[in-house]
């Protein structure tokens, strides 16, 4: 590439918190090619870069990453000197996901009117005040609003009201493969669930492991392998939980995943169990059912714009401590019956198959 061709491109700058396992992150590494290629490309990071979920890329695609790793506690006195390293990148594009970069992208955009300003919203529950706060007000500061699904747009709409259009993002990181390879669970063989996602409270894991318990009681060789960053403290509660009901040698800790390996993980399983209290976009559950898995999960954010209950995917209720047997027993029944598993998987991948994929449809939303 010439000088020249360089410099006629226009100039993007992504901001975002880090660059560790998450859907924000993976989605993100997955486009870097496709953005280089058609933009100059800058991503700066407020805090650290995980070098395991950029070791897939060359030297020319880690080039981009520019981290300002500061605590946070400083960001009252840092204010300046972030916004003012943003703005050094002299973006023509700026995209921002996640609070503390809606907070800097919004300064930016104040100093700077002239750059196109894109607010990433990827929540509907927010995990405290300030993330609300900094994301509503780059919603109304913004040129266009990003979501990550139908549900968080919706959300947007009618809790910020922005002024700017909001549109959504597909992401999906990889194609779907046209040819679906799952097998079926085999009656009295070990059925195998899986967990991939961070590990926290939002993600209600003591419901999965009481649905594995369920099935124990009921003659089912269920096993569950939890895989994920313990990101809040909860892995240890739930090692004393799995440890109090005896199912330490069903239910296995298998730590983190970094992204370039996640696709392959699926491959051994026949269901995938995420019975969130809240969710955006969830990833991992798509991902999922673009292998063919039958996913067990609650309907909560995206996931009835995508999946069906008993048609493409189990839905069980999150919040329905009270009933949970009664739907538990929906999960026994697609283990027992082969038509109605296979039905299932076979729903969850074709659901997928014509999906358009993450860097597509984020150049699509900047050519706009």
């Amino acid at each position: 590439m010439t000088h020249g061709e360089l410099n006629s491109k226009k100039r993007v700058t992504y901001v975002l918190h880090d660059i560790a396992i998450g859907g924000v992150e993976v989605a993100l590494i997955s486009a870097i090619p496709a953005l280089m290629a058609q933009y100059s490309l800058t991503i700066i990071v407020l805090g650290k870069i995980d070098a395991r979920m950029i070791a897939h890329l060359n030297d020319n695609e880690k080039s981009v990453f520019k981290s300002l790793d500061f605590p946070l506690s400083t960001y009252p006195f840092r204010l300046f000197f972030l916004v003012g390293k943003i703005l050094k990148s002299k973006p023509d594009i700026l995209i921002c996901s996640l609070w503390r970069s809606a907070l800097l992208g919004t300064l930016a955009k104040y100093v700077r009117r002239h750059i196109r300003f894109y607010a990433f919203v990827h929540n509907t529950a927010f995990p405290h005040l300030p993330a609300r706060y900094f994301n509503e007000r780059a919603a109304k500061a913004a040129d266009v609003v990003l979501t990550d699904s139908v549900a968080t747009k919706v959300y947007v709409e009618a809790k910020f009201t922005p002024k700017a259009p909001v549109r959504v993002v597909s992401f999906l990181t990889r194609p779907t493969p046209i040819k679906r390879s799952k097998d079926l669970p085999i009656a009295g063989e070990e059925v195998r669930f899986i967990f991939l996602g961070r590990i926290n409270k939002v993600k209600n894991l003591p419901a999965a492991i009481d649905l594995i318990q369920y099935l124990q009681k009921k003659s089912i060789n269920a096993t569950l392998d939890i895989f994920g960053r313990n990101d809040d403290g909860t892995e240890d509660i739930l090692k004393q939980y799995v440890a109090a009901n005896g199912l330490g040698q069903i239910i296995r800790f298998k730590g983190e995943v970094t992204g370039a390996d996640k696709w392959n993980v699926f491959r051994p399983y026949h269901l995938y169990v995420q019975l969130s209290f809240a969710e955006g976009m969830a990833m991992s559950v798509t991902e999922a059912m673009q292998n063919g898995l039958v996913c067990i999960v609650s309907p909560v954010g995206e996931i009835p714009n995508y999946a069906s209950d008993m048609q493409s995917a189990v839905f069980v209720d999150a919040n329905g401590a009270d009933r949970r047997d009664d739907q538990f027993e929906k999960v026994l029944r697609v283990v027992t019956d082969p038509k109605i598993f296979e039905m299932l998987s076979q729903n969850a991948h074709a659901h997928f198959l014509s999906q358009r994929l993450y860097s597509d449809s984020l150049i699509e939303q900047i050519e706009l």
